[in-house]
Order: C-alpha cells, then structure tokens, then sequence
C-alpha cells in the first residue's frame, strides 16, 4: 500500500508574498522620506485586495505612485516603483518562500529620494474578472513619459508565485 500526498501551497504563498509587498511598501515609504500616515490608514484595504487578488490570480502588478500634488495632474510624476507579479516564477520548485529586503533597499537607494510636498498612491493592476475589493476603486495610472524603468529582480519568492522590482526614473531632458 502506498499513500500519497498532495498540498495546495499556493494559499500559502499567496499570503506569504501580500505580507512580503505590504512590508516592502512601508520600506519604500519610510526609506524614502514620504509621510508614513497614508500607508497606515490603507493597510487594511491594501492587504484585502492584494490577498484576493493573489489568491484568484488576477494581481498583475502593485504600483507605487510618488507625484508632487503642486503640480498639474499628468506632469507632476516624481518617481514609481512597480512589483510585477509572476504566477510561474518557480513551478517545480520546493515551496520556499523568501524575501530579499536588500533588494528593496537597493532600490530605493537607486532611486533616491523625493521632496517632503510628495504624496503617494498604490494601484493595483489585475486582469478581467477580477472579484471585487471593498475599498477599491478604478483609477489610470500617471503617464511615465519622460520616465525609463530600471528592472531590478525578484524581490520575494513563494512557491510558483514571484514579485518582481522596478523602478523608475527622470530621463535626461
């Protein structure tokens, strides 16, 4: 007799990469000098929708906005910082989940700092279909013309379920 075993890890995973984006969230904010008041009075909403929307696998990327609210919607873009999600990063892997906050770190470095005046946003892009979150709402992100995105890597691992980095930054006028 022989028995076997099979586990859906990717509940788990799924709640292991929504903790490892919130918490790279806050370093990005707190690393770059931007007011931590609105992440703290989001995390709820954040958490739920990134959580639905790793679980039924219609997060596409979450994106932090960093624009200047002194200027005119569509110019005032100072920075973003992208994590793109990939639902085959490890298919045959063994399970593991990880997080790599130099990367994080890395990056923000890399992109350096922004003006106190700056505000920021987080957009979730998803695919159709996506179940509803309560306190999320439809949105178009800031144009990034005049903008080049730095790919910097996967930054957290779980499973099959990746989230890669990128960041972007003022090109030469």
């Amino acid at each position: 007799m022989s028995t076997a075993v099979r586990a859906n890890t990717h509940a788990c995973a799924a709640t292991h990469v929504t903790t490892g984006l919130i918490n790279s969230l806050r370093k990005i904010v707190k690393s770059s000098g931007l007011n931590p008041a609105r992440l703290t009075g989001q995390w709820t909403v954040l958490e739920a929708g990134i959580a639905a929307w790793l679980e039924s696998q219609h997060l596409r990327a979450l994106v932090m906005e960093i624009y200047d609210p002194r200027l005119g919607y569509g110019d005032d873009l100072v920075g973003r910082f992208d994590f793109t999600i990939d639902y085959g990063y490890y298919p045959n892997g063994d399970g593991d989940l990880w997080l790599d906050p130099e990367t994080v770190y890395y990056t923000v470095r890399k992109a350096g700092s922004f003006p106190s005046q700056c505000d920021y946003r987080f957009i979730a892009t998803t695919s159709a279909g996506r179940p509803d979150v309560p306190g999320w709402s439809t949105t178009n992100l800031r144009s990034t013309n005049g903008f080049a995105r730095n790919d910097v890597g996967t930054a957290i691992g779980g499973g099959s379920l990746g989230a890669g980095l990128s960041y972007y930054t003022r090109t030469a006028s």
